[in-house]
């Protein structure tokens, strides 16, 4: 995670962007006087996203869970796709 303040966001705008897009990592932009910011990447808001709404329906969400669960036993079976 990175911090910064809204001064040097401002200064340093191009290198902190081209930062969080090759990281994957928020930044957080700090400012004594209104609320902090998070700048994202376009893809890594997108999955965050996509995981909100899988796990919005909590019958979804366990069945997710199990899935990992049952993959990290080793209990996960390979299958091919049908090519149509």
């Amino acid at each position: 995670m990175q911090i910064t303040t809204y001064t040097s966001f401002r200064q340093q705008l191009k290198s902190y962007l081209d930062k969080v897009r090759k990281d994957h990592m928020p930044l957080f932009v700090t400012n004594s006087k209104d609320e902090d910011v998070v700048v994202l990447s376009k893809s890594d808001y997108e999955s965050m996203e996509e995981t909100f709404y899988l796990l919005k329906s909590p019958k979804n969400a366990l069945r997710l869970l199990q899935g990992i669960e049952d993959y990290e036993k080793g209990l996960a079976k390979e299958r091919s796709l049908i090519e149509e």
